[in-house]
């Protein structure tokens, strides 16, 4: 009979509109971290990097964090999605200059700096931590 509650408590979970967000934000994250780990396989390994792969992964993290802005300004307040979404604008940032120096003539064709994609990354996967903090002990 336990194990019936348990079931039951998680669907109840799932059902509320605001948890449904939170829980597609982290899927969409967690999908953005996979494509811009191939990005860094292309290039460290191959040398070389894929604007379409690129754009892809900007989409789906973009995505992901409008869902996150979404449920921060519609919903209660919750210091882990915020200091989460906080991390997440700053590795926008750190996207936004890994895109300005792709952009570049010279940069085209060449890899970006891996220092630049590492904190990119490092403060993406931080807030997907404290996302996933926040979901999990409400």
């Amino acid at each position: 009979m336990r194990r019936r509650d348990d079931a039951t408590q998680s669907c109840i979970a799932i059902s509320d509109p605001e948890q449904f967000m939170i829980l597609a934000a982290i899927v969409l994250f967690c999908l953005a971290a996979l494509l811009g780990m191939w990005l860094v396989v292309l290039g460290v390994r191959y040398r070389r990097g894929s604007l379409a792969l690129a754009a892809a992964h900007a989409g789906v993290a973009l995505l992901g964090l409008g869902l996150l802005g979404r449920q921060i300004f519609g919903g209660p307040v919750n210091m882990l999605y915020n200091n989460a979404a906080l991390l997440f604008v700053l590795a926008l940032f750190g996207g936004l200059v890994l895109l300005a120096l792709r952009m570049s003539e010279r940069e085209h064709r060449t890899p970006p700096p891996m220092f630049v994609v590492s904190l990119h990354a490092v403060m993406a996967m931080t807030a997907l931590l404290l996302l996933v903090v926040g979901y999990t002990h409400p």
